[in-house]
């Protein structure tokens, strides 16, 4: 059996009873795996959601990044 994958989540994304950001995902998750949190062992989600609020954040995040870039390209002409 193979250990559980380990990884640190994104800052906004924390665990509402520890504040941690490191989760643990089974080996072989499917959407209905439960989702912990690393430093307290509270369920974080099942990873179906998990993973769709990790990519709605990353997706954000990118399209602030590219906006605050755009802004920044626009400032210096």
């Amino acid at each position: 059996m193979t250990e559980p994958i380990q990884w640190d989540m994104h800052p906004s994304l924390t665990c509402r009873k520890c504040g941690g950001n490191r989760l643990i995902v089974p080996d072989h998750a499917t959407d209905d795996s439960p989702v912990t949190c690393a430093g307290c062992g509270a369920e974080i989600g099942r990873w179906g959601d998990v993973r769709v609020g990790i990519l709605e954040t990353a997706k954000a995040e990118g399209a602030k990044h590219v906006r605050a870039s755009h802004t920044m390209t626009h400032k210096a002409s």
